[in-house]
């Protein structure tokens, strides 16, 4: 992986998010470790902003060391968004998975100015990982057709689990998490495409065209923010 970048010699990837955020500024806190460590980080610096979260846990994380942490629905306009990814390539497409708030992070995305995804190195590759798998939000009454869709398209259908005893997991909203798999994301765009026609699904875990920079680590362990068209 080839980048072409300006070292800031700033430690950590907290410490790097942190040092973009202003006083007086709207922050969009998402999900994961990385994004946590920045809510601590923003504790300790007592900044004078505006905090706002698509995740219900992180507004509970927040909460618990202090910081107050509004929902989407009260925030007409985001400066930064702050958000976690399972797996980004070198064009910003990302897939962020795990946590199957999908629509509520796209929201915040598009609210902002610029949306920056805080991750590990070894999570950003030249193409997606077929490793990682597409998670599609899906109405109830409609999961048996959109498996039926993904299965005539190549893809390995599977029901999201919950963590609870004979469970499954289910969205804030209550719709059910699909997550779909395939050899290669060569053709992604087709794919979400094709699943985004199909009646009674939400949205994908899939995002495009909204990512602006990625703060990450280099080699030497030094934080670094990576701006769309540097990776070559």
């Amino acid at each position: 992986m080839k980048i072409i970048y300006e070292v800031i010699p700033i430690t950590t990837i907290s410490e790097l998010a942190l040092s973009k955020i202003k006083n007086g500024m709207t922050v969009s806190l998402g999900g994961g470790h990385n994004v946590f460590n920045l809510a601590q980080s923003i504790r300790q610096a007592k900044l004078d902003i505006q905090l706002c979260s698509p995740s219900e846990l992180t507004r509970l994380n927040c909460k618990n060391i202090g910081l107050k942490v509004d929902s989407l629905e009260t925030i007409d306009h985001i400066d930064l968004a702050f958000d976690g990814c399972d797996n980004v390539d070198y064009n910003f497409n990302a897939l962020k998975s795990g946590g199957g708030i999908h629509l509520y992070e796209k929201i915040a995305a598009q609210m902002s100015d610029e949306y920056i995804l805080l991750l590990p190195s070894e999570r950003i590759h030249k193409e997606l990982s077929n490793k990682i798998p597409l998670c599609i939000e899906v109405a109830p009454p409609t999961v048996k057709q959109v498996i039926q869709t993904g299965k005539t398209i190549g893809l390995k259908m599977e029901i999201r689990q919950g963590n609870e005893v004979a469970s499954l997991a289910r969205s804030p909203q209550g719709n059910l998490l699909v997550d779909a798999f395939s050899s290669t994301w060569d053709d992604i765009d087709t794919i979400v495409s094709r699943l985004n026609n199909q009646n009674g699904v939400v949205a994908t875990s899939y995002f495009q065209n909204v990512v602006t920079s990625l703060i990450t680590t280099n080699k030497n362990n030094d934080a670094i923010e990576i701006k769309k068209g540097d990776l070559k």
